[in-house]
């Protein structure tokens, strides 16, 4: 009978013992299995350079401004974005302007001998005032009206965000 018992107890330890354990390893793949999904659920967000913020704007600016002139009926408030150097720098700057505001620009330019330094107060030019005020409602009366206006307006306005908060924490640090 002893002998029975030895027996049965090795055939217990041969047999039921490995499945226990695989059954332990069935839990820990699965536990592996679970870490490993988890693992590629993970997203790395990366932040963009000043450079690279700065250009994600000039271009989402020129986005919008390309939609808006597609959808303006009056040539002379078209906006074309172009990159401006300063007398006395070489550092270029990203301007938009309205065609009526560059052809004041113009204008004092020839009457001052192509002098700008001593640009002439536009808010008391009436007419330049009532186009600017007529250029802002023809704007804003396109945007309220046009979805993918409002669309490329946004991404700029983010853009802008953007580039304001990097600005911000760069000087922070």
């Amino acid at each position: 009978m002893k002998l029975t018992h030895t027996i049965l107890a090795l055939f217990v330890a041969v047999m039921v013992l490995p499945m226990a354990a695989l059954g332990k390893d069935k839990q820990a793949s699965a536990e592996v299995a679970s870490f490993n999904d988890a693992i590629d659920d993970i997203v790395v967000v990366g932040q963009k350079s000043k450079s690279a913020l700065r250009r994600d704007l000039y271009q989402s600016e020129e986005d919008f401004y390309s939609l808006y002139n597609k959808l303006n009926d009056e040539r002379e408030y078209d906006v074309h974005c172009f990159y401006e150097t300063l007398t006395g720098t070489h550092v270029k700057n990203h301007v938009c302007r309205a065609k009526f505001v560059a052809s004041a620009y113009s204008k004092h330019a020839a009457r001052n001998g192509g002098d700008l330094t001593r640009m002439a107060n536009q808010d008391a030019n009436t007419g330049f005032a009532e186009k600017t005020a007529r250029y802002q409602e023809k704007l804003e009366t396109l945007v309220a009206t046009n979805p993918e206006l409002q669309a490329a307006l946004v991404r700029y306005s983010t853009a802008q965000a953007r580039f304001t908060a990097k600005l911000e924490e760069m000087a922070n640090n």
